[in-house]
C-alpha cells in the first residue's frame, strides 16, 4: 500500500521534472522505523481503560473527579492520539527520496510549514556510501545513505532506506563510478 523501495514508480511526477527525465527509484525510511511513534499511540490509547485502577492504588477513585473533567480528559487523550498519528505519518510518507536518470533528489519534510529538498547531479557525484547499524537494521535491511558531490561536504543524508547497499550502488552506477564494497559498514 505505502511501499517504501519502488522500481520504476509508475504515476509519479515531481516539480521540475524535466520532459525526458524518469524517474528510476522512490525511496523512503522503512517502515519498522515508525514502531517508537505507534507504540506510543498504543499505551495513549490504553491510558484511559488503566486510569481507575491507577487512581484506586493510588487510593482515589474516579467518581471523585467531576464527570466533565472526566470527559476533557477523553477528548483531550484522543485529540493527542489523532495529532500523533497524523503528524508520524505525514512526516514518514513525505520524506522521501527520487533517483533519477539525472539526479538524486532528497525532499525532507519536518512539519506541515517547512520541508527541505536537496538536489544532487549525478554527474557530480562522487561517492554514495552505505551504512547499515544495530541488529534491526541488519535484520530487516535498511540503513543510511551519504553521497558526497565534488565538493567536500556531504550532499544528501538519507536515513534508514530500505536496501541501502543497493541503492548506493545503483547512485553509483547511474553516476558512472566504481562502487567500493569495503567502506560499507555492519555492525
Amino acid at each position: 500500500m505505502f511501499p517504501t523501495y519502488v522500481e520504476h514508480p509508475r504515476n509519479v511526477k515531481f516539480e521540475g521534472q524535466d520532459p525526458d527525465e524518469k524517474i528510476i527509484l522512490l525511496l523512503r525510511a522503512h517502515p519498522i522505523t515508525n514502531l517508537p511513534w505507534i507504540f506510543f499511540v498504543i499505551v495513549l490509547f490504553f491510558t484511559p481503560f488503566f486510569i481507575p485502577s491507577i487512581l484506586i492504588m493510588a487510593g482515589l477513585r474516579l467518581s471523585m473527579f467531576p464527570q466533565t473533567f472526566q470527559i476533557i480528559f477523553l477528548i483531550i487523550d484522543y485529540l493527542l492520539i489523532l495529532s500523533i498519528l497524523y503528524e508520524g505519518f505525514l512526516y514518514w510518507y513525505f520524506n522521501f527520496t527520487l533517483i533519477t536518470n539525472k539526479k538524486v533528489i532528497d525532499v525532507d519534510f519536518s512539519n506541515i510549514l517547512y520541508k527541505s529538498v536537496e538536489l544532487a547531479p549525478l554527474p557530480k557525484i562522487e561517492e554514495a556510501d552505505s551504512t547499515t547499524s544495530g541488529i534491526i537494521g541488519s535484520l530487516f535491511n535498511f540503513g543510511d545513505i551519504s553521497i558526497q558531490t565534488a565538493g567536500a561536504k556531504v550532499a544528501i543524508e538519507m536515513k534508514d532506506i530500505s536496501r541501502s547497499a543497493i541503492v548506493a550502488d545503483i547512485i553509483l552506477d547511474l553516476a558512472g563510478k566504481p562502487h567500493d564494497h569495503s567502506k560499507e559498514e555492519h555492525i
